[in-house]
């Protein structure tokens, strides 16, 4: 699993989310309901209920930044990595940081999350 490739990820996903565009940053969020996202404590599975979260919890935010840092990757196979990495969110001049992990899944359409 190229380094290179697995950053660059995350990167448009990290811009995605930096402008607010939340389709965009969706379409890296694998389809169906066996991706699950975990966020403060929810329980998040498919689409559907991650945009209605990231609505609800962003709707009125104008700034924000999200950044990943020290991504460490655990090819599991030629299709899964897992991914450990700092996660760097600023919402208004304010910054958490969080240590996160992901499971990445290989599609006809690139990488995507799965968990």
């Amino acid at each position: 699993m190229p380094i290179v490739e697995i950053t660059a990820f995350f990167e448009k996903v990290s811009q995605a989310l930096g402008r607010l565009d939340l389709e965009t940053a969706l379409s890296y969020f694998a389809d169906g309901e066996e991706m699950v996202k975990i966020s403060n404590g929810r329980v998040l599975r498919g689409k559907a209920q991650l945009r209605e979260y990231w609505q609800e919890r962003l709707g009125k935010v104008r700034s924000l930044q999200v950044a990943m840092e020290n991504i460490q990757i655990h090819a599991l196979d030629d299709r899964h990595c897992w991914t450990v990495a700092d996660e760097y969110i600023t919402i208004e001049g304010q910054t958490q940081k969080a240590v996160v992990t992901n499971l990445l899944v290989r599609t006809d359409q690139g990488w995507k999350i799965l968990l």
